[in-house]
């Protein structure tokens, strides 16, 4: 894996074990996250990275579990909003309508 992929790869493990967490400690975010998950990531960073991606929030039942397999991303292709997103540029969504876009600092990535 590349070294944007893996960035990519940590980026996504760091914003999904945040919502977890939070979601496991306050049922109000949790029954956000599951009803409006953009809203849910605006609650929790102050902007919505990815507003143009569905996202979509599945809860386990007891003796159940969920495996998502991500799509595979080749080395030479990646979405335009992902893109954006690793680039730093604009976020769909976000200019122009009073969003400040909050700086998340991530552990282990520069």
């Amino acid at each position: 894996m590349t070294d944007f992929l893996q960035t990519l790869a940590t980026a996504r493990a760091h914003i999904e074990a945040t919502l977890l967490e939070r979601a496991g400690t306050d049922a109000g975010f949790r029954a956000l996250l599951q009803a409006n998950p953009h809203a849910a990531l605006r609650d929790l960073f102050g902007s919505d990275p990815i507003p143009s991606v569905k996202i979509s929030v599945v809860e386990e039942a007891a003796g159940e579990v969920i495996l998502v397999l991500p799509r595979p991303i080749t080395g030479e292709e990646l979405p335009d909003d992902l893109l954006d997103y690793a680039a730093g540029g604009a976020f769909k969504g976000c200019k122009g309508d009073g969003w400040t876009v909050q700086k998340v600092d991530l552990p282990g990535v520069s």
